[in-house]
């Protein structure tokens, strides 16, 4: 009876623990940007920047020529997070969008990505201004045309 009774106390401190597990697992994969939930007529971009120093970021310009935005860039991205800008265009041959902050010490970090049928970059991505040097962004994508995915994680800082 005393293996049982141990068995049943297993079980139930087991299974709350399995369900915070699960649970967490759920909440982190929903901070992964994506265009599921966004219009199906036209091409969509999903950017997901995310801001790895110990400074603020500050919202200088975006620029959405060719589309409509869902969730336009934030205007300031505090230090060590992260957020989900998302357009999408009613044109089926793309869209493209951008946005640049300024950094502290003068430099700024250009976020670009364009979804056209026959391409789909971040080419454009860039730190420029004074103090660049001590900046990077990487970036990559993780899906293309139709539905854009892309991800971006500034570091370092002057």
């Amino acid at each position: 009876m005393r293996t049982n009774a141990r068995r049943r106390i297993a079980l139930f401190i087991a299974l709350p623990a399995t369900a915070l597990a699960v649970t967490g697992f759920a909440v982190a994969a929903a901070g992964v940007a994506t265009a599921g939930t966004m219009p199906t007529s036209g091409p969509t971009i999903a950017m997901t920047i995310s801001n790895d120093t110990d400074l603020p970021m500050v919202l200088a310009g975006s620029s959405n020529p060719y589309g409509q935005w869902m969730q336009a860039p934030s205007d300031y991205l505090a230090p060590h997070s992260s957020q989900i800008v998302k357009a999408y265009s009613n044109d089926p041959n793309g869209v493209e969008v951008d946005a640049t902050y300024a950094l502290p010490g003068g430099a700024q970090a250009v976020f670009r990505a364009d979804n056209y049928n026959n391409m789909t970059d971040v080419d454009g991505t860039r730190i420029d201004g004074n103090f660049g040097h001590g900046y990077g962004i990487s970036s990559w994508i993780d899906s293309g045309y139709p539905n854009m995915n892309a991800g971006y994680h500034l570091y370092g800082q002057p």
